[in-house]
This record gives structure tokens, sequence and C-alpha cells, in this order.
């Protein structure tokens, strides 16, 4: 299955005489804001701390730029390397009303990957991120993070960042904690007081939306109530692990695409997972195997002529919790790493128990980036940059949902 290209995602976007402009924070190495753009969103800035992710934003535009495509995801003066709770927005943005604040705070303090400080973390951006939708009042906002604030650890502070996205204009006192915040919020909205915004809450996981991977990751989609007397509605998924099944142990679909026999001995639990499917509107799960489909097999610390960033890289093992991701399912979540590669997740295991490092133009394809995508830095700041990103796909669908319920 071809990814599509950066000017073939341009063309495909919806086209209106005036794209809604967007505000992306946290923006990483821009896969939300790929998808967003993919959406029909125009990029008024794009504000990055990390400065290795930053340049890859820039890099790309300037890209763009040299290429003369059609309707660039943004331009280079929209990029700005910069600590959200330090930049000059209003003079950077101009005039005009925002459409749209989106980001994904970085989501270390949360992460069961990391060292679980939450709230109490100094990385903890969402105070810098509700301060902006109190100053901007964007008509909608969409903030993305991992599902580890769901856990009951964190699921009291992720309830008052929720509360105030409800109210962003009742801000919290000099010298207010966020438990008696949370409890004054709470008083407004009892009090039928103080709502701005309608928010929805919703755990996707990626590879219902055509992406080849498994990455569940909690959405919150703020509609303003002046554009809408309801919340915005939960997404439906478009694609499902019983499809696939179907696909591939009744059918044999799968196989076929691929040219390859149907193997023998279809497992109890896919024939059972599939006996549902019979006319159904939704498509395949994606596989990594549909993922890398047209690469060329990777040679171990050689450059490939046909494909950027497609390198074999040599070493692959497995241990416990790092047994690397099957070629015939979707991937394992692509992480960044606390300390650099997340490597379990970031390799491929083939049917024969043959295991093998993904390249960061595999692991690009896994989070959806087009093949004419560069990274900048060497190979562990890519697939940081790749493993933090949210995957461009996903980023379109609910970004093309949000523009559906606001009627923009």
């Amino acid at each position: 299955m071809r990814i599509r290209t950066i000017q073939e995602n341009a063309a495909a976007a919806p086209q209106t005489i005036a794209r809604p402009r967007s505000l992306e924070l946290f923006a990483g190495a821009g896969g939300m804001a790929l998808g967003l753009h993919a959406a029909g969103f125009e990029h008024a800035a794009l504000v990055e701390f990390e400065p290795k992710a930053c340049a890859t934003l820039g890099h790309n535009a300037a890209l763009w730029q040299a290429r003369n495509g059609s309707v660039p995801p943004w331009k280079v003066t929209a990029v700005h390397l910069a600590d959200v709770r330090d930049f000059d927005f209003r003079s950077e943005l101009g005039h005009g009303e925002l459409d749209l604040v989106a980001g994904g705070p970085p989501c270390q303090p949360f992460s069961l990957g990391g060292v679980h400080a939450g709230m109490n973390d100094p990385r903890n951006m969402f105070p810098a991120a509700l301060a902006l939708v109190r100053d901007l009042r964007p008509k909608l906002v969409l903030f993305e993070n991992v599902a580890g604030l769901l856990r009951s650890g964190f699921f009291p502070y992720f309830e008052y960042v929720e509360a105030q996205l409800h109210d962003p204009l009742c801000a919290p006192g000099d010298d207010e904690d966020w438990h008696r915040h949370r409890d004054r919020l709470a008083r407004r909205r009892a009090g039928n007081s103080g709502e701005r915004y309608y928010v929805t809450r919703q755990l996707l996981n990626a590879a219902d939306f055509g992406v080849p991977q498994l990455r569940n990751r909690v959405f919150l989609m703020a509609i303003r109530a002046d554009l809408s007397d309801v919340p915005i509605p939960p997404l439906l998924a478009t694609h499902s692990e019983a499809v696939l099944l179907n696909d591939q142990w009744v059918s044999g679909l799968y196989w076929e695409r691929h040219g390859l026999a149907l193997p023998a001995g279809a497992p109890a639990s896919a024939r059972a997972a599939t006996r549902s499917v019979t006319t159904s509107a939704q498509l395949p799960w994606r596989t990594v195997r549909d993922a890398i489909s047209g690469l060329p097999e990777p040679v171990d610390g050689v450059e490939s002529p046909s494909a950027s960033s497609h390198v074999g890289i040599p070493g692959a093992r497995s241990y416990a919790g790092h047994t690397g991701s099957e070629i015939d399912r979707p991937s394992k979540t692509i992480k960044a790493g606390v300390h650099g590669v997340c490597g379990g997740e970031a390799m491929i295991r083939y049917s024969d128990g043959r295991l093998r490092y993904m390249t960061v133009r595999e692991a690009a394809r896994i989070q959806t980036f087009p093949d004419n995508y560069e990274f900048v830095g060497a190979r562990s700041h890519a697939m940081r940059q790749i493993g933090n990103a949210v995957p461009v796909e996903l980023a379109a669908a609910v970004g093309r949902h949000m523009r559906a319920s606001a009627g923009l």
C-alpha cells in the first residue's frame, strides 16, 4: 500500500477560499501538523522547544519551497524554536480569529515508560497550553496525550484539565493550588455558569483509523459554545481487526494482495473473531507488511539509493518485553524512549522467527509520514522524533471530524 506524497496530500485536502487557521503547540517533528493540514487547516505558527525537531520542521518547509509544490503544509517563517511559555503569540499570529489551537503537551510526565511525576513534573505543559486557550479563545481546541492520563493516579488532574477547557476564563489565582481551583470550577459548573467550550474525551487506537500501529492515545476535542450547543461526537473507527483477520484467514485476500500463499493452520481465535464479518463497511487494520511494502530490503550500514533514511541496522535481538512487531500485524507502539531509541518496538519479527531493526524510513511509514519527509539528526534523533509524533493519518481523521462538527 503506497504512502501518498506531501504534494498529493495537499491536493487531496479540502480546498476552500480561506483555510481555517491553526496554531500548533509542542509541534515535534510535525505529525499532527501534517495531518491537520491534510484535513484542511492552515498553520499560522508551529512552536517547538527541541532544536532537532524544530530543525526538521524548518528543513521540510525549505524543501517544499524549493520544490514549488502546491499549498505547502507550513511556511519556513511559521516555524519557531521557542518555549510556549515565553512565545509572543499575539505579535506572531497577527489579526484575525484563530480557528484551532492544537498540540500534544509533553507526555513523559504521564507515560508508563517515564518516572510518573505527572502534574508535579516540570515538563507538565498543560498549564501553559490552557493559558493560551484563555488568551486566544479559538473556535476549536485539540489536545493529545498518552493513555496513562486515564490511570487512577493521574485521572483527577486530567479531569481538572477538562474542567479548565469547559470554563477557560475562570483562571487559577496566584496562590490557588489546582485542587482549590478544580473545586471552584466545579461550583461554577454546578451553578450553570461559565460554560465556554463543550469538551469530548476519546481514547483512540491509531490502528482503527488506518495507521499500521497499535497506539492508544487520549484526545480532548473542544468546541466553543457559540458554535455548537452539543459536544463534538466521538469518532467512529474506519478500520478493524476483525476485517484484517477475515482477509488473512477466511478469504485470503491479504496474502493475495502481497503475492504470498495462504499459510497453513489458521488460528482458531482468528476464525472466531471473523464470524461476524459479512458486509462490514470498515477496512482491514493495516500491518507492518502493508506499511513497508515497496521498500527494498535494507542493507546493514548502506543507504538505499531509492529510499531516504533506509539503512539497515545490525544486531537486533529479542529479550523479555522486547520481542519486536509481527510483520503481519500492526506494529507495536513506536516510542521515543527516555534514553534513546526504544529498540523492542522498533524491530520486525518475521513468521520464520527472523528479527531485524526497522529503518528510520520504515518507522516513519508506521507513523504514516510521507516518503519525502526528512528528519534532521542521527538515527537516534530521528527515531525519537518519529516516536514522539502523532500519526499523520490519525491527526487527519481527527482534524476532518472536528472541521465537520464546527462547520469550518
